[in-house]
C-alpha cells in the first residue's frame, strides 16, 4: 500500500480536537467527532490492505493479526501499566476498583461493552474515567476480528458482491444508529453495530480508489477536498455534547473525512496542508497521544476541586504530546519494525493481556478489600466523623431501597425482571387516590417521600412508571399501561432535558392526560447545585472537608455553613440555563391549562423565612448525594418538610374529595 502523508495529517485533524474537547475547551465543543474520523480512516486503511492482499492471493489472517498486535498492543500495555501505578496513587475506594475493572475490558477488547453496561444513573462522570477512551479501540478491535473474515468469505463471489454486502451493512448500521440515538443512546454510542457504518464509509473509499477512477480536474479535486475539510471543521466547532451521536448528522464529519481521503491527492492545497511536517508529525504519534491524554486528564480532575485551570490542561496537552513522541519512538516503532517470531509475539501479548484481565477479575471479585489506594490524593481524604458517608455512589444506590422494597411486595402482572413497570400498583382498591408518578430517577425521590409520610399514605395509593418524558409522545405504550389507565391522577417528576425532547413532548403529554380525564401535576426541575472534584463531591462534602482542614469538627457548625451556602447558591440562580428554561415552560403550561397543578420542590428543600436550605442532619447524614437527588435520609427528612409546608396539599385535597364522593355514593 502506497504511503499517503496526508492521511497522517488527517489523523492530526482527528486527534487534536478529541484532546482539546476532553481538556474542556468550549471552542472545540464538537471535538469528540475526531473518533468518528478515526473510524473512517481505519475502515479505509484496513480495507485497502486486506483487499490488495486478497487480490494478489497473498492474504494471511495470522499475518494480519500479527500486524495489528504490533500496532496496537505495545503502546496500550505501556499506558495501562503507567495508569495502573498512577491510579493506585490517586484513586480511592470505588474509583480505584472501577478503574482496575476497566482494565479487564481493555484486555479483552470489550471496554466499549463494559462502559455501555456502566453508563447508567449511577455512573461516574465520564471525564473521571482514566480508560474510558479505550471504548473506541475496542470497537476497532472487534472490527479487525470480524471484517477480515467477512471479506475472505465473500471474496470468491467477486468484488461486486462484497460491495453489495458492505452497502447493506452501511444502510442497516446507519439506520440503527439514527433509531438508537433517541431510544437507546448509550448503545448507539458505544457498540459496534451502530458504528459499523463509519468504518464502512472508509471501506467505500478503499474500493473507490482501488477502481482507479479517471483523474478529476485539479480545481474539482481542490473544491471537494476543501469541502471535506470544511465539513470536519463545521462539526468540530459547531457540534456540542448535546449533538446526537452517532446519527445522520454525524455524516457531516465522516463524509468530510471521506472527501479528504478521496480527493486530497497530489497538488491540492488540502493535501499540501495535511502533508506539512507538523501535521504529519502529530499524525504519526496520534495513536499514542490518544492513549495518553485521557488518563492524565482524568487523574488531574481527581485531584482538583474545580475543573482544572486552563494552564494545567494546556500543560497536560504538552505532556501528552511529549509522552506520545517517546512511546512512538521507543515502543511503537521498534516493535512494529522489529523482527519478532510470531509465537513470541502472540505469547507475550497473550501473557500481558491475561495479566490485566486477571487483575481486573480479582479486583471485581474482591472489591471490598482495602487496597491502600489514593494515598497521594491531595484532596479526597477519607473522613470518619459521626454518620458522614464518603461514597456518594453508595448513597445513590441505597436511595432506591425504600421504593424497591415497596414495589417488590406488589404482584407482577408481566415481566418485572428489568424494572417495575408492570407491578400491580393499584390492585388493592382502598378508596385512596391512585397517584401515578411518571418520570426518571427524580420520580423515585418523590415516591420515597410519599412512603415516609404517614399523612400522604393515609390518602394516596402511589404507583410509578419509569420513563424519560421525551419517550412519552402520542404513540407511546404508556397510555395503554394498566397503571395509567387505572390512575386517578398523574404526577410528572423528571429532570427535563432538551436533548431528550422532554420539553417538546411535555405540552402534548399534559394535554393528552387532561383529555383522558386525569388530574395532572407537573413538578418543576429541582435547582441543580454545583458539584466538585469532578462530580464526586457535593456542596456539603466541600464544606465538611474545608471545615476539617480548619480544625472545625463541630457538626452543628459544619451543617450551618453548608445550609447557608446551599441557600446562597439557590438565591443566586446559579444553575443550568436548561433548568430555568424548563421551569419557565412549565409556568406557561400552567397558564394554558388552569386545571394543571404545578409544584416546586424548592419549597420544601429551602425555607425563605429562615433563609436557609437543608443539606444534612445533625449527625452529618447527607440529604443530597449529587446536584439534587435525595439520599434515603434526605427523602425521610424532606418528607417531614413536605408535610410541614403543605407541599402536597393540592394532591391531598384531591384525595379527600375522592374519599368524600365515594362515602356519599355508598350512602
Amino acid at each position: 500500500m502506497k504511503y499517503r502523508a496526508e492521511i497522517d495529517g488527517l489523523r492530526t485533524v482527528a486527534v487534536l480536537p478529541v484532546i482539546l474537547f476532553h481538556a474542556g475547551s468550549k471552542l472545540f465543543g464538537g471535538g469528540f467527532i475526531g473518533v468518528d474520523i478515526f473510524f473512517v480512516i481505519s475502515g479505509y486503511l484496513i480495507t485497502t490492505i486486506i483487499v490488495d492482499e486478497l487480490g494478489r492471493g497473498e492474504f494471511s489472517l495470522l499475518r494480519f493479526y500479527e500486524r495489528r498486535a504490533k500496532r496496537i498492543l505495545p503502546a496500550l500495555c505501556l499506558v495501562s501499566v503507567t495508569a495502573l501505578g498512577l491510579g493506585w496513587m490517586v484513586l480511592q475506594g470505588r474509583d480505584f476498583v472501577e478503574f482496575v475493572r476497566s482494565l479487564l475490558g481493555v484486555a479483552t477488547f470489550s471496554s466499549n461493552i463494559l462502559f455501555w453496561m456502566e453508563a447508567d444513573y449511577f455512573d461516574t462522570a465520564a471525564e473521571l474515567k482514566p480508560m474510558l477512551h479505550t471504548w473506541s479501540l475496542a470497537v476497532e478491535e472487534q472490527f479487525y476480528i470480524l471484517f477480515p473474515l467477512l471479506l475472505m468469505l465473500l471474496w470468491r463471489g467477486g468484488q461486486k458482491r462484497v460491495l453489495h454486502v458492505i452497502v447493506a451493512i452501511f444502510v442497516f448500521s446507519l439506520g440503527l444508529a439514527q433509531w438508537q440515538v433517541r431510544t437507546d443512546p448509550m448503545s448507539a454510542f458505544f457498540l459496534l453495530p451502530s458504528r459499523a457504518w463509519e468504518l464502512g464509509l472508509g471501506a467505500f473509499c478503499a474500493f473507490a480508489l482501488r477502481a482507479d477512477p479517471p483523474p478529476l480536474a485539479a480545481g474539482l479535486r481542490n473544491a471537494l477536498s476543501a469541502l471535506g475539510l470544511a465539513l470536519v471543521a463545521a462539526a468540530v466547532f459547531g457540534f456540542d455534547a448535546e449533538t446526537p451521536t452517532p446519527s445522520l448528522i454525524t455524516l457531516v464529519p465522516t463524509v468530510g473525512a471521506a472527501l479528504i481521503i478521496l480527493f486530497a491527492t497530489g497538488g491540492t492545497w488540502v493535501q499540501r496542508l495535511l502533508s506539512t511536517r507538523g501535521m504529519v508529525g502529530i499524525g504519526l504519534i496520534s495513536y499514542s497521544a490518544y492513549l495518553w491524554h485521557q488518563p492524565l486528564m482524568a487523574f488531574a480532575r481527581h485531584n482538583s476541586l474545580e475543573e482544572p485551570a486552563w494552564y494545567i490542561m494546556a500543560g497536560l496537552i504538552v505532556l501528552t504530546l511529549m509522552l506520545a513522541w517517546l512511546s512512538w519512538t521507543y515502543v511503537e516503532t521498534p516493535v512494529r519494525k522489529g523482527q519478532y517470531g510470531r509465537l513470541r509475539l502472540f505469547g507475550t501479548s497473550a501473557t500481558g493481556l491475561a495479566a490485566f484481565a486477571a487483575l481486573g477479575l480479582f479486583i471485581h471479585k474482591y472489591d471490598e478489600l482495602d487496597y491502600r489506594s489514593g494515598q497521594f490524593n491531595v484532596l479526597n481524604a477519607q473522613i470518619s466523623l459521626l454518620d458522614y458517608e464518603n461514597d456518594n455512589m453508595a448513597l445513590l444506590e441505597a436511595s432506591a431501597m425504600p421504593f424497591s422494597g415497596y414495589a417488590h411486595k406488589l404482584a407482577c402482572l408481566g415481566n418485572c425482571d428489568a424494572g417495575h413497570q408492570e407491578r400491580d400498583w393499584f390492585g388493592a382498591d382502598t378508596g385512596k387516590l391512585k397517584l401515578l408518578l411518571v418520570g426518571n430517577s427524580h420520580s423515585k425521590d418523590v415516591f420515597n417521600m410519599l412512603l415516609f409520610s404517614e399523612e400522604a399514605m393515609q390518602w394516596i395509593l402511589p404507583g410509578r412508571y419509569t420513563a424519560q418524558i421525551g419517550e412519552l409522545g402520542p404513540g407511546s405504550k404508556f397510555f395503554a399501561a394498566r397503571s395509567y389507565v387505572e390512575a386517578d391522577a398523574v404526577m410528572v417528576v423528571s429532570r427535563f432535558k432538551d436533548s431528550r425532547d422532554d420539553m417538546q413532548v411535555l405540552g402534548g403529554l399534559v394535554k393528552h392526560m387532561l383529555d383522558d380525564g386525569k388530574r395532572v401535576i407537573v413538578v418543576k426541575n429541582i435547582f441543580e447545585f454545583p458539584r466538585y472534584l469532578g462530580g464526586k463531591w457535593t456542596v456539603f462534602d466541600k464544606n465538611v472537608h474545608s471545615a476539617l482542614a480548619e480544625g472545625i469538627t463541630d457538626p452543628a457548625t459544619i451543617v450551618a455553613r453548608s445550609d447557608r451556602e446551599y441557600y446562597q447558591l439557590y438565591k443566586s440562580g446559579a444553575t443550568e440555563p436548561r433548568v430555568i428554561e424548563a421551569n419557565a415552560e412549565i409556568d406557561r403550561l400552567k397558564a394554558s391549562y388552569p386545571g394543571l397543578i404545578v409544584l416546586d420542590r424548592m419549597d420544601y428543600v429551602c425555607s425563605e423565612s429562615e433563609q436557609t436550605c437543608f443539606s444534612a442532619s445533625a449527625t452529618l447524614k447527607k440529604y443530597f448525594p449529587d446536584y439534587g437527588h435525595h439520599t434515603e435520609a434526605g427523602a425521610e427528612f424532606f418528607s417531614g418538610r413536605m408535610d410541614e409546608v403543605g407541599w402536597l396539599a393540592p394532591v391531598l385535597e384531591m384525595a379527600q374529595h375522592k374519599h368524600t364522593a365515594e362515602v356519599s355514593t355508598s350512602k
